[in-house]
């Protein structure tokens, strides 16, 4: 979207300006409403692009509301409803556009496979657009204890030893004597992840997107709890792991 990157790229004042501008706008809606295609990357899901936080009181009940949802309540456009509300709190809101590759049957297919490790390609990157990090509870809680595509000790080998062996990682994973001990003590009956929320624990007041979970009762890192019930112990027994590969090249 080539009209969109360079006001991406400006300073807030250049933002809001462009954003107020109705020829402006109208070039950016162009771009947002044209096919998918390498002018246009949008998804056009605003039934997916949610309200987060809101900054000022008038606006507080739109929080958890969709952008299409606002704008069929107003009788507008939903990129007018985006935009007018950015403006409006001088670019101070918290969006957050929710995943659209949720196939569930696709999903049940992959999951299944014993070609596939369950998790992230990565962490900390994209903290401001989705956590992710609820994936093991997703799978336990709704794949698992809900849709029933595989047994809970299949689960949770696909959680520990499948991914520490994809990664090279081979003294984690089984619970037996001379592996670490890292453990998770958790109900099959309650987990599941919370859902995602906006904190505000970033150097200067950054924020990012959370995910709690409920039914995890202690994580143990290194044969220490780390966490009780959600809380911090205070220890710090996590240690920055290599695969094999990289310990053989380094002798």
């Amino acid at each position: 979207m080539p009209t969109w990157l360079p006001i991406l790229q400006g300073s807030d004042a250049e933002k809001l300006s462009a954003y107020r501008d109705p020829a402006i706008r109208a070039t950016l809606r162009a771009e947002v409403e044209a096919p998918l295609g390498p002018d246009s990357t949008f998804s056009k899901r605003w039934d997916l692009m949610i309200v987060e936080e809101p900054q000022r009181p008038g606006n507080r009940s739109l929080a958890g509301q969709s952008i299409a949802a606002i704008a069929q309540a107003r009788g507008k456009d939903p990129l007018d409803v985006f935009l007018d509300l950015a403006v409006e709190e001088e670019l101070g809101t918290v969006f957050s556009l929710g995943e659209i590759n949720m196939d569930t049957e696709a999903v049940a297919q992959i999951l299944g496979s014993p070609y596939a490790v369950v998790g992230l390609s990565d962490g900390g990157a994209h903290v401001q657009f989705h956590s992710n990090v609820g994936n093991p509870t997703r799978l336990l809680g709704y794949w698992v204890r809900e849709k029933g595509i595989m047994s809970l000790e299949h689960a949770v080998r696909r959680l520990t030893f499948d991914s520490a062996t994809a990664f090279g990682i081979y003294d984690r994973g089984l619970v037996q004597p001379g592996m670490a001990a890292d453990l998770v003590v958790f109900d099959p009956d309650t987990v599941r992840p919370c859902k995602e929320d906006v904190v505000h624990d970033f150097p200067s007041g950054g924020w990012r997107m959370r995910e709690l979970a409920e039914g995890i009762h202690y994580t143990v890192v290194n044969g220490e709890v780390l966490l009780e019930k959600g809380e911090h112990t205070g220890t710090h027994p996590g240690r920055v792991l290599h695969n094999a590969r990289y310990q053989v090249a380094r002798g």
